[in-house]
């Protein structure tokens, strides 16, 4: 009688889904696969599709489990048959808990799932599949990742503040001259503001930190960019001198007006100049742009310098990705810049793009809609 339920139940399982089991498993709102031993398969839920980002007229059945998930380990090293946790369970009969894998979506992105295979073994000898169930934590890994990376994040965007400060107070020492003079005390002011912009850049980073993954909410309201600029442009000229390079601005209206987060902004470009600035070959020039083109407005900042290998350009707003000439440049990169400033600009509804030939030169520009 135990036999022909154990038969009966691998017939259910693997041949004869009913409307009913099919219902229950469609309600379960982790993903579920039913694989043969040869890994590919059987039956699936209305779950695994939604995470896969498949719709319902897609037909998985059949299809084998490794090239339709392409599973990667936490390090991103891809997996292959041998060492996965789905043979695993399979050949040793194993049942395996809450792996953490890496996989790709129909439309090439990446989740992050944990996922648990359980060993279907009806004859009490020989292993008919398994039963994979798999939980999307792309979100908490996120969140994981911002935490991990805050430390990164500001050591990355408070280095050029407070090197301001530093330049400004050496300048003040050097001087040694009592009462201050009216350009000493214009140093003093220039140490003020930087503090209080760097005080904003602190507080935004801890509510990173602290808030939920891309909840940041920017405070969008009329600026106009070439005030913001004249600021940055303060900010960085001792950077500037320091790297032999000289900014050059180019642009003809009066005002270059946008809605978008001040504090965003600035550091959008205080991060692109001061690339362009530590890549630049010496006694060079950096051409800033603002200009209208329709109903909008592009910034650009062009640098002679090292630029971009042509290989390495898909990866340039990748997180602490750093191309092998700009660490031979300037060791001290985090590799955050980049990928910072592009997440700003899309905050602000904006686009950000480049244009470079190695050694010869590079342009940044971001585009704005003007008001």
């Amino acid at each position: 009688m135990f036999i022909k339920f154990q038969k009966n139940m691998k017939n259910w399982v693997f041949e004869k889904i009913t409307d009913e089991v099919k219902h229950f498993m469609d309600s379960i709102g982790d993903g579920v696969i039913i694989l043969d031993k040869n890994g590919d398969i059987l039956n699936y839920n209305k779950a695994l599709s939604n995470i896969l980002g498949y719709n319902k007229s897609t037909n998985l059945t059949g299809l084998s489990v490794l090239s339709l998930l392409c599973p990667t380990d936490r390090y991103g090293t891809p997996i292959t048959k041998n060492k996965s946790a789905l043979f695993e369970s399979i050949n040793k009969g194993k049942k395996i808990i809450n792996a953490t894998r890496q996989f790709v979506k129909k439309d090439g992105s990446f989740i992050w799932a944990t996922i648990t295979t359980t060993p279907l073994n009806y004859d009490g000898k020989n292993i008919d599949g398994a039963i994979i169930t798999i939980r999307d934590i792309t979100k908490q890994k996120q969140q994981e990742e911002y935490r991990a990376d805050f430390a990164h994040i500001a050591s990355h965007s408070l280095r050029t503040p407070l090197g301001n400060v530093m330049w400004a107070i050496e300048y003040l020492i050097s001087a040694n001259s009592e009462p201050l003079s009216d350009k000493q005390k214009g140093y003093l002011n220039d140490c003020y503001e930087t503090l209080k912009n760097m005080n904003r850049l602190v507080n935004d980073l801890l509510s990173i930190s602290n808030l939920p993954y891309k909840k940041i909410r920017p405070n969008r309201e009329k600026i106009d960019l070439l005030k913001i600029y004249s600021k940055v442009h303060n900010d960085l000229q001792y950077y500037a001198k320091a790297h032999n390079v000289e900014l050059v601005m180019e642009y003809k209206d009066k005002q270059c007006l946008i809605k978008a987060d001040k504090s965003h902004v600035r550091n959008i470009l205080q991060n692109i100049i001061e690339n362009s600035i530590r890549y630049s070959f010496d006694k060079t020039n950096i051409k800033i742009n603002f200009k209208k083109e329709g109903k909008n407005i592009i910034f650009s900042c062009t640098n002679q310098g090292i630029g971009i290998p042509e290989s390495k350009k898909k990866f340039i707003f990748s997180k602490f990705f750093r191309a092998g000439n700009a660490v031979n440049k300037e060791g001290d990169g985090t590799g955050l810049g980049l990928y910072i400033t592009q997440g700003l600009v899309n905050l602000n509804k904006g686009k950000i793009w480049f244009e470079s030939e190695e050694n010869k030169e590079t342009t940044f520009f971001i585009k704005f809609k003007s008001l």
